[in-house]
């Protein structure tokens, strides 16, 4: 399989950025073409007027058209319920579709530009191969990367507007994916400015063994390569070892791994329940409250608290029960258990950046949500998309 690497100078001028993909569309032959993040736009202040502008739509069908006798793939702004997305497009057979939506936003850049984390991530087939796509600052997340290896991917393609100032992270950690994923991996960068910040190029494409399959300098240019067969067998198996982190910890054990992950700029987020008898609407909750920041703290009612607030009739499952539930939860990074009716002593001593509540709480009612705002925190309310609660389901066994 035979696939161009493109790497162009993105400008401000949606007209030009269409006239170098054109270009390098046009220029070479090959199965499957990549073009950098944003290759449309750029980073720009005014992403939203551009997105809704006739030219952006134009320009789109453009693509489209190409797409009819060419695949290829490309970064663009796209919005969805009225949010703005860093994302990748495939386009084929005279169509688009977004294949993964930017998650690990790159601060002073990506939201100067307006952009909301995503979630959407789909692989895509082309010819007989597999692919995952990801994002730029996303390339220094391996427990992602490590996730789309192991969802089947043949081919890793990263497509970013890497600083030059980082260039030796680009080439290092590019190697490093694919040699610990056993995966081909493709980086696609861009060349010029992003935010008056050089870009470094250096476009490239590493084999399983992390070797280098071919590659670009810090001009624009083309690059066609071949994909090497996945027939021969690897050197050793790849592992995927269960690690069994302890998640289940007292406070003043907690305290000083969150400040530690804090000074790496991590958001921490909280929420607490009781979590009597875990159901979908918890763990739809969870996943949600874990995507809006970098790790998920739960406050655990105790059996103790529990009884204060509900009745000595709750809870049905022990803490010890509910904690080892929870911890079994990918989303779930920490549990920390509480005696008190509320939460509030808790939050004050976390100061998590996020403050997450369902979204059947008002605002003024959330315990700890003046205190998270007074320091710049965000608090946010998730609606329940499942109609079960834990009192629902007690209520169905004794009618039952």
């Amino acid at each position: 399989m035979k696939i161009a690497l493109c790497q162009i100078e993105i400008s401000e001028s949606l007209e030009k950025n269409l006239e170098s993909i054109a270009s390098a569309l046009d220029s070479v032959s090959a199965d499957f073409y990549v073009f950098p993040e944003l290759a449309l736009t750029g980073y720009r202040e005014n992403l939203f007027e551009i997105v809704n502008s006739q030219d952006y739509s134009s320009g789109i069908e453009i693509l489209k058209d190409y797409s009819k006798k060419k695949t290829f793939l490309l970064g663009a702004p796209y919005l969805r319920d009225g949010r703005l997305f860093n994302s990748v497009f495939l386009f084929s057979e005279g169509d688009c579709r977004v294949v993964a939506e930017k998650s690990a936003l790159f601060p002073t850049l990506d939201d100067v530009a307006g952009f909301s984390p995503g979630r959407e991530r789909d692989p895509f087939v082309v010819g007989s191969y597999s692919f995952y796509a990801f994002v730029c600052f996303e390339l220094r997340s391996p427990e992602l990367i490590r996730s789309f290896a192991l969802q089947g991917a043949d081919v890793l393609v990263l497509i970013a507007q890497w600083p030059e100032a980082r260039k030796d992270h680009w080439e290092t950690l590019l190697s490093a994916r694919a040699i610990e994923n056993q995966t081909v991996v493709l980086g696609v960068n861009a060349v010029g400015k992003a935010f008056g910040n050089p870009l470094c190029g250096l476009s490239r494409a590493i084999s399983c063994d992390g070797s280098l399959i071919g590659g670009l300098d810090k001009d624009p240019g083309i690059i066609t390569l071949e994909i090497p067969s996945f027939e021969t067998s690897l050197p050793y198996p790849r592992r995927v070892v269960f690690q069994g982190i302890p998640k289940l910890l007292p406070l003043n054990k907690l305290l000083p791994i969150l400040e530690r992950r804090r000074m790496h700029g991590e958001r921490i987020v909280f929420t607490n329940g009781c979590f009597d008898i875990l159901h979908a609407g918890h763990v739809d909750y969870l996943e949600k409250a874990r995507a809006l920041g970098d790790l998920l703290v739960v406050g655990l009612n105790s059996d103790l608290s529990v009884r204060k607030i509900k009745g000595n009739d709750r809870p049905i499952n022990p803490q010890e029960h509910r904690a080892k539930v929870l911890t079994s939860l990918s989303c779930v990074d920490y549990v920390v258990m509480f005696d008190e009716e509320t939460p509030e002593d808790l939050i004050k001593k976390i100061k998590p950046d996020v403050l997450v509540k369902g979204a059947d709480w008002e605002e003024d009612k959330i315990v700890g949500a003046s205190f998270v705002k007074s320091y710049g925190g965000e608090v946010v309310q998730i609606p329940f998309l499942y109609d079960t609660s834990t009192t629902k389901i007690i209520m169905k066994f004794k009618g039952s």
